[in-house]
């Protein structure tokens, strides 16, 4: 339905402080008592963070279709960028992709960055496309340049406004690429999106359920990111110390995942007999 979306005609709304109470923050959109609290978790995640310099700006429309950003020192990522802004979500979901929304959210994005004095903007990728994190093909299209690479495949890309800025680089932190000494499932979850508090629950529940020994950590703080081996700060899961997923599942999906690491377990157990 190409001809019934014009970028054009819609406008773009800032979330604040003083208008929280009535905007949508598009991710937890539902109107039913857990996506009411969902998004209440976020709100006041997001009020925390507006006096340090977050910013969320979305179309006017009732959809998934909006952009996040934090100067750097208060970024959910564990990047050394002085001077830049970090964008943590840039998402244009559905019928809305394809129509110009996002090169126009991503332009007051920018504005508001020259305006305010940095130097440039950052953002954490992958090397290909992963679930829950910005496209690198979409901001290459719109001026960014790799500046980083971590194990096992993320990359830090950048749009400078000052070429006199230093590039910046993840922490020594993110590229240690492993727990050391982790036993069982680790997951590291922030509250900055709606969906990972339950999601975690659940899936650490069936993990249980499943016996496997469970370690849940929240990460709200910039010096909770430097328990993290890799750049993940929105939600990573581990097994045995090393990387399993840095998506939510559902209950199907996620039982699937860890039957097939007990069934390859018990491979490798006859194997060695």
């Amino acid at each position: 339905m190409a001809g019934e979306i014009d970028a054009e005609e819609i406008g773009l709304i800032e979330v604040t402080a003083g208008n929280i109470e009535n905007e949508h923050i598009c991710c937890a959109i539902g109107n039913d008592r857990v996506n009411r609290a969902r998004a209440d978790e976020k709100k006041e995640w997001l009020r925390e963070r507006f006096p340090r310099g977050h910013r969320f700006l979305k179309a006017d429309l009732r959809g998934k279709v909006f952009i996040e950003f934090s100067p750097a020192e208060e970024s959910i990522y564990p990047v050394e960028a002085p001077g830049y802004a970090v964008i943590q979500c840039f998402w244009v979901s559905g019928r809305y992709k394809g129509h110009g929304l996002g090169r126009k959210l991503y332009d007051e994005c920018e504005r508001i960055c020259r305006v305010e004095g940095y130097r440039g903007i950052a953002a954490v990728v992958g090397t290909t496309k992963k679930p829950f994190m910005a496209d690198k093909k979409i901001l290459v299209h719109l001026g960014f340049s790799p500046c980083d690479r971590a194990d096992p495949w993320y990359e830090l890309v950048a749009s400078k406004f000052d070429d006199a800025a230093p590039d910046p680089r993840f922490w020594e932190s993110a590229r240690r690429g492993k727990l050391e000494g982790a036993r069982g499932l680790d997951f590291f979850y922030s509250p900055c999106c709606p969906f990972n508090r339950d999601f975690t629950g659940l899936m650490a529940d069936i993990a249980r359920e499943m016996g496997f020994p469970v370690r849940i950590k929240e990460i709200r703080t910039r010096e909770d990111l430097s328990l993290l081996p890799i750049p993940g700060g929105i939600f990573s899961l581990y097994h045995e110390g090393e990387l399993l997923s840095t998506e939510v599942m559902t209950e199907p999906k996620f039982r699937k995942l860890l039957q097939g690491i007990i069934e390859r377990g018990q491979g490798e157990g006859a194997a060695q007999v």
